[in-house]
């Protein structure tokens, strides 16, 4: 399986991660949009929040976006069998 890695900005820069090839980037950009908080990467999931409102979850949530359209999401799950 290929991995997804989810970061913050300060992990992804104290430990070079923009060098990694291969990977599927899920970050963690609360403050803004990842081309400001991790301009020139390339990305597939992106949490913008951590304090999200999500009927049927009790308090707060994350809440993550997939770079992509609905058939390219559909696709993801069938090439990751989920």
């Amino acid at each position: 399986q290929q991995p997804i890695v989810y970061v913050p900005p300060d992990f992804f820069r104290d430990n070079d991660l923009g060098r990694m090839q291969g990977v599927t980037f899920w970050l963690r950009s609360v403050a803004g949009h990842p081309s400001a908080t991790f301009p020139g990467q390339d990305w597939g999931f992106w949490q913008y929040t951590g304090t999200g409102a999500v009927p049927g979850i009790a308090g707060r949530a994350d809440i993550n976006a997939f770079r992509g359209s609905p058939a390219e999401w559909n696709a993801w799950l069938v090439r990751h069998r989920l």
